[in-house]
């Protein structure tokens, strides 16, 4: 059954039109929505984005969903969201398969059951073989509930493909990692017989527009789809690169707007 299973999706993975993927943001959209104070609340520019390009945010109330219902201003903060289009995953922290798996279940039922949400993102997940078990035990739990469509794993490194035959997950971040670390990254050979859909890339500390531009074009030669870049960086006092959106953000939305059309255009031109 499993070689069974992983021949067919190898099949069906295999791209016959990655010329004409959309790229897609996926943004860990770990700031507070401060509804109430409009200078510093950010999500409405996530939602507006979202009507040019296809975006998925990770939210991330307390480490997990804080275990409870959103508070009122999440509540908001994920209404605003929904109304600009955005595909929304909770976050969950999997400690590289050594979490409790029924404390990872209990987050994601919370998330299922009180959130609205359109899928879960697994943080801190192993990338090696001996995992595979914990991780697709987590995604057939993920997927008892309907409304959870999406499951991410964030490896954030090279990956053993049985996350993506198995399945154990159905997009794997395989790079999360600083600008210039990039360059250099070389993905794994099987990653060009897949759809891009299956792959993710985070990049941090990009100094530029210009090198932002640069970085999402060779995701796209890399075939992968969803992806965020940003100045942001964990060396500012606060360590967290994922809590404030990049100085040049609606260049980076403008940017991926372009490629698509491009893309979708027949002459590709």
């Amino acid at each position: 059954m499993g070689a069974l299973l992983t021949t067919s999706l190898a099949c069906s993975a295999i791209k016959p039109e990655i010329a004409t993927a959309q790229v897609k943001i996926l943004i860990p959209l770990y700031s507070y929505p401060t509804w109430y104070n409009p200078p510093t609340y950010t999500w409405p520019q996530v939602a507006d984005a979202a009507r040019q390009v296809p975006i998925t945010a990770i939210i991330n109330p307390n480490n997990g969903p804080d275990n409870g219902p959103p508070n009122r201003d999440y509540a908001r903060g994920i209404q605003d969201l929904k109304q600009g289009g955005v595909t929304i995953l909770g976050y969950v922290a999997t400690n590289y398969g050594k979490r409790d798996i029924n404390q990872v279940k209990a987050d994601i039922d919370i998330y299922a059951k009180h959130f609205q949400l359109d899928g879960i993102f697994l943080d801190e997940a192993a990338s090696s073989s001996d995992k595979l078990d914990y991780y697709q035990n987590i995604y057939k739990h993920i997927k008892t509930q309907p409304q959870l469509q999406m499951v991410v794993l964030n490896q954030g490194t090279q990956t053993d493909q049985g996350y993506l035959t198995r399945p154990a997950g159905d997009t794997l971040v395989i790079f999360e990692n600083y600008s210039t670390a990039w360059n250099q990254y070389q993905p794994q050979s099987y990653v060009k017989n897949y759809q891009p859909q299956h792959f993710s890339c985070l990049i941090h500390t990009v100094p530029d527009a210009a090198t932002m531009k640069q970085h999402i074009n060779q995701a796209v030669a890399r075939n992968i789809q969803y992806l965020y870049v940003t100045d942001d960086s964990p060396d500012h006092p606060d360590k967290d690169p994922w809590n404030s959106l990049p100085s040049y953000w609606q260049e980076e939305i403008n940017h991926i707007q372009s490629l698509n059309q491009k893309a979708q255009s027949p002459s590709g031109n």
